[in-house]
């Protein structure tokens, strides 16, 4: 389970809420400040050794139960959860400043790379259009080394912002 996965679905509940803060969640109850968590859950860590609760003092009784078993079970899962897959992959977009209108260079994103045996073509889109611009994780980049110079390659990428 993905760390905002497990975020919405805490959220999603009436009485609880979860946030992340520098590689820690914490889940506290909807109407209190977000200083008053019940619950803090490092993310790097495995098991429940990477829990620290505080049940007594910032836990009422206006916490529906359904809710409370419902964070506990996305917990569970997070938990069980390798650290490197709780969180989302980085995505990247290729794009270059080329002279595609007169003298002008007008930025462009590559939406189709083109491989047969004699050649390797990137296939551009629409000038600063990224709504077809094909993504690419950074183990796809690394494999289009054997095409083109990393350093290259490097110069062209952009991170998607706003991963899901």
């Amino acid at each position: 389970m993905k760390i905002d996965e497990a975020v919405n679905i805490i959220n999603s509940t009436t009485t609880v809420r979860a946030k992340v803060d520098d590689g820690v969640m914490y889940v506290h109850e909807k109407l209190n400040s977000d200083d008053d968590w019940f619950m803090r859950v490092s993310l790097y860590h495995l098991g429940w050794s990477a829990i620290t609760a505080d049940f007594d003092t910032c836990l009422d009784d206006d916490v529906d139960v359904m809710d409370l078993a419902r964070v506990m079970d996305v917990i569970q899962r997070l938990l069980d959860t390798p650290v490197k897959e709780r969180f989302p992959e980085k995505k990247y977009v290729l794009s270059a400043m080329r002279c595609a209108e007169g003298p002008f260079a007008i930025k462009q994103y590559v939406d189709a790379i083109n491989i047969n045996t004699n050649n390797v073509e990137f296939h551009f889109g629409l000038a600063n259009e990224t709504a077809n611009a094909m993504e690419f994780t950074q183990e796809d980049l690394d494999s289009l080394s054997d095409f083109f110079p990393k350093a290259a390659i490097d110069a062209m990428k952009e991170e998607v912002k706003d991963n899901g």
